[in-house]
């Protein structure tokens, strides 16, 4: 078992074999932060293609009525930019706030595909919600 930089998850059974890491760490005298909170799923691969479709879906609608031509990687960083919460990143000591939809967990994402899923209601934008989504399964309608 190795500690991974984005955590690990503890559970009974192997909490003895975390100590056994952590005791060497412990004999150097050093002291160290250890931070315990629910463990939480990163975002699923199907909520990444929902989001992606939903890009696509929305750049093709704003296309029917604007001059110039948005991707859905543009559309992605605009939605981002409105939608995604920012969270702490550090890099050789500096820690910048950054939104990315990389860095959500399950419960986050959800959140934010229904944040975009209200934003495009609200404008008459029609979304495609597969049936076989996990978006679709917790009790999302189609659009």
């Amino acid at each position: 078992m190795n500690l991974q930089k984005d955590g690990i998850r503890l559970h009974k059974s192997n909490f003895n074999a975390i100590g056994q890491q952590l005791q060497p760490m412990l004999e150097s005298g050093d002291c160290y932060r250890l931070i315990i909170k629910p463990w939480k799923e990163k975002r699923s691969l199907s909520q990444n293609s929902l989001m992606w479709l939903w890009n696509g879906d929305v750049a093709t609608a704003v296309n029917l009525h604007s001059a110039s031509k948005l991707t859905e990687e543009d559309l992605h960083e605009f939605l981002k930019d409105m939608f995604c919460p920012a969270k702490p990143v550090t890099v050789l000591g500096v820690t910048k706030m950054v939104k990315s939809t990389k860095l959500l967990d399950t419960e986050e994402m959800t959140f934010y595909l229904r944040r975009i899923e209200v934003w495009c209601i609200e404008r008459g934008i029609k979304l495609r919600i597969p049936a076989n989504s996990e978006y679709h399964a917790k009790g999302h309608d189609h659009v």
